[in-house]
């Protein structure tokens, strides 16, 4: 028999893990686990079972959405263990289960999270916080973790954007940070309303705008920062470059391992879509190959 700890989120997505728990119970028992499992209560419980528990299994299943994956990852990494993760999402967006190519059915999902391929992922570490796939802030990110968990249910994807129209008209409102950012010693200022720095196909449910060919094991990070528009012409040519990662006069792209951010005003950042604390000077690492998850991807990534 195999020990493994099983953390899942009842009230993640549209809460459809409760109507799967008998069957994904009974695979996990037919596939030889010993399973533990913990229906988190409230926030950051999932962080605090891993750090209380963790080093007494070799495999821990997820189940949640973003969020709760980031919990767990987090607390592997502060706990300087390394179980074998396996993801199966249910959250309203699932972003980086797209990168991993867990499928969004749930059975399926099980059966990656115990017989995918294990590969080793990248990591994210801004100042001494661990993050999953998306470090940001400004009008784009805010919308990820402001956007009530009722509505997600509700409409999934089409709430980020939903939101995201809201909170770019009228243009005299946006909120506009001067900032100045070193990517691998070369810098870059200017005034930007969104900053983010990924590794990940998928970003608040919108996939292809970090780019085709993102490696979640190289060691890289996308970056993409995004200026003020003074006009509908140039909302378009932000559209157009995060759709096609083009980049133009209103859109900045770069690729690294290092970053260093400087703002004028402290910023809230979202971390995979969680409030990730107020600062005016960040410094973000990639780890990597950081952590080993089960996945569905044959190939190197």
């Amino acid at each position: 028999m195999k020990d493994a700890l099983f953390i899942y989120n009842p009230n993640s997505g549209q809460k459809i893990i409760n109507e799967y728990l008998p069957w994904i119970v009974d695979y996990l028992s037919e596939r030889g686990y010993l399973t533990s499992i913990y229906a988190t209560q409230r926030a950051k419980d999932a962080s605090y079972i891993v750090r209380k528990l963790g080093h007494r299994f070799d495999e821990i299943f997820v189940s949640g959405g973003d969020g709760t994956l980031d919990e767990v990852i987090a607390a592997v990494c502060k706990s300087k263990i390394d179980p074998l993760i396996g993801y199966i999402p249910t959250g309203s967006t699932n972003d980086f289960s797209r990168s991993l190519n867990i499928p969004q059915d749930v059975e399926k999902a099980t059966k990656v999270a115990t017989r995918g391929y294990q590969k080793h992922i990248d990591i994210g570490k801004l100042d001494d916080k661990y993050f999953v796939y998306v470090a940001a802030f400004g009008t784009i990110a805010e919308v990820s973790y402001s956007t009530g968990q009722d509505v997600k249910n509700i409409f999934g994807r089409s709430a980020y954007i939903f939101e995201g129209l809201k909170q770019t008209l009228p243009l005299v409102n946006i909120p506009t940070y001067k900032m100045e950012v070193e990517v691998d010693g070369e810098t870059i200022a200017g005034e930007f309303i969104h900053f983010m720095v990924t590794n990940s196909v998928s970003v608040g449910g919108f996939v292809g705008i970090t780019g085709e060919n993102v490696g979640l094991s190289d060691g890289i990070f996308e970056l993409t920062m995004v200026k003020r528009p003074q006009s509908l012409a140039d909302i378009n040519k932000i559209i157009f470059g995060l759709t096609n990662r083009k980049e133009n006069d209103m859109l900045i792209l770069r690729q690294g391992n290092e970053f260093r951010v400087k703002t004028d005003q402290k910023v809230a950042w979202a971390l995979d879509g969680e409030y990730g604390g107020s600062t005016t000077l960040a410094n973000i690492r990639v780890l990597r190959e950081k952590i080993k998850m089960r996945t569905g991807l044959r190939d190197k990534i």
